[in-house]
């Protein structure tokens, strides 16, 4: 397992900006938060679709940061690139342990989507973790295999108040 985690507190400005308020859900961020003017120009990974179905089916919230219809990009590569998923400071107090459920349901979805396939299965994609209500983020790069996913539980839990 490879990962980096870094301070996101750049964040702050950008949910106040759009004028979005967390509440007891984990969250797509969009790829473009930083430049979009308006939340409707919002762009996310292709993968939020298929990884939405499948915290839906398991009743575990999870939404896009606006309820405008989202973009999303697709990319193509050996590699799964997939959504930025954000656990918000009031669903990590309530509810610590959505962040297992949602990591072994982001797990069992890419055993899945890698059966059968021979090449490399490399997995990237970010976390934020919301440590301080609106004062305070950090970001968790992830890149390695499906089996290192669940490992990031415990990096999750220590970063959160």
């Amino acid at each position: 397992m490879n990962y980096k985690t870094e301070p996101y507190n750049e964040l702050v400005d950008s949910l106040s900006k759009h004028d979005i308020d967390l509440d007891q859900e984990v969250y797509f961020v969009p790829e473009n938060i930083f430049e979009s003017k308006k939340s409707s120009d919002f762009v996310y990974s292709e993968t939020t679709s298929d990884i939405r179905k499948v915290f839906r089916k398991e009743n575990v919230p999870i939404n896009y940061l606006t309820e405008d219809k989202p973009l999303l990009r697709s990319r193509k590569g050996a590699d799964w690139f997939g959504p930025t998923l954000l656990f918000g400071f009031s669903m990590l107090i309530n509810n610590p342990h959505v962040i297992g459920v949602s990591l072994n349901l982001v797990s069992s979805y890419l055993y899945d989507f890698f059966k059968g396939k021979i090449e490399d299965k490399s997995v990237k994609f970010e976390v934020v973790v919301e440590c301080e209500k609106k004062k305070e983020y950090k970001k968790i790069n992830y890149e390695g295999s499906v089996e290192g996913i669940p490992e990031l539980e415990k990096i999750i839990k220590a970063l959160k108040p």
